[in-house]
């Protein structure tokens, strides 16, 4: 339980006392102070980072660090028939795009279109972990998904006189699985991974769930990106500030967010990613994901200050 003082109510205001300006500190209201989200093996004898004291160069570093790990396996040609193989290492090189354009991002002091990337690429990790938990038959679903998406366009596009699909074409589709909600799919990564690497956190058996988990960061960081990707009020406040009380300066480039950014979370998210891949290809080796993962969530002197 969080002490009195940092809890902090969400939502418009019901009930007594004064509504929390900003309903979106999910990152501190939900205990998330730190980067400890992938246990080190030894971490009771090592002090968690705090995400504040993370700078654009230590994230840079990391991200260069997956970066060359990701180059020295791609790239590679496979047969039409391995498609877990050609999916999953196409996820790879996704990830490592999408690190390193996050990681731009904060070079360039777009923390808010930071924080949306990192809505996307926790999706894209939480999406893969899921599919490597049985890959044959979740690949086949997640192939219907796109069917269903595709379906959902040709049908909103006939208003408008548009056919995206031909008659052969739906007739091949049929009636595509709809898309499973992301939230699902992360209950289904925590169900599944704590019991085949000790890097996943489980949920403890009685009492409140963990929020160092995947629904426990869908929690903090995906509804949080979600008020960037849906242009929330909170969006938009990044670039207000109110210097006199009768005055509002709308600024030409973000000034601040209303609660704190936290885009080094993207570095254990990828340490996720590759320990699942590594589960199906025995690549790469676990001890070199975590030395990186390491690095950054841990202090440098890995000495715990009690």
């Amino acid at each position: 339980m969080l002490p009195e003082a940092e809890k902090v109510r969400f939502g418009r205001g019901s009930g007594k006392g004064p509504r929390a300006k900003v309903p979106f500190s999910t990152t501190r209201t939900l205990g998330v102070r730190t980067l400890g989200f992938m246990p080190a093996e030894d971490s009771e004898k090592k002090e968690v980072r705090p995400l504040g004291d993370l700078s654009a160069a230590d994230l840079r570093a990391s991200t260069d660090e997956f970066t060359a790990l990701i180059e020295e396996k791609l790239p590679l040609i496979f047969s039409p028939g391995e498609v877990w193989p050609a999916v999953a290492h196409a996820f790879l090189a996704r990830a490592g795009d999408l690190l390193d354009s996050l990681t731009q991002m904060v070079e360039a002091e777009k923390e808010a279109d930071a924080q949306a990337l990192l809505r996307v690429f926790f999706e894209l990790v939480t999406l893969f972990c899921w599919l490597a938990i049985a890959p044959r038959e979740q690949v086949a679903r997640w192939q219907e998904w796109s069917s269903s998406r595709e379906l959902k366009l040709h049908n909103d596009a006939k208003q408008f006189g548009i056919e995206v699909l031909t008659e052969d074409e739906l007739a091949e589709i049929g009636k595509p699985e709809k898309p499973l909600a992301v939230a699902a799919m992360a209950q289904e990564v925590d169900e599944y991974w704590p019991d085949h690497s000790p890097a996943f956190r489980p949920h403890p058996e009685n009492g409140p769930r963990h929020i160092l988990t995947f629904k426990g960061a869908y929690t903090a960081l995906y509804r949080k990106g979600s008020t960037i990707i849906h242009t929330d009020q909170y969006a938009v406040d990044r670039y207000l500030s109110a210097p006199l009380v009768s005055l509002v300066n709308v600024r030409s480039k973000e000034h601040h967010s209303p609660s704190p950014d936290y885009p080094g979370f993207a570095i254990p998210l990828m340490g996720f990613l590759l320990l699942a891949f590594a589960h199906h290809f025995k690549w790469p080796n676990e001890q070199v994901v975590r030395a990186i993962t390491d690095g950054l969530i841990y202090r440098s002197d890995g000495s715990r200050k009690d």
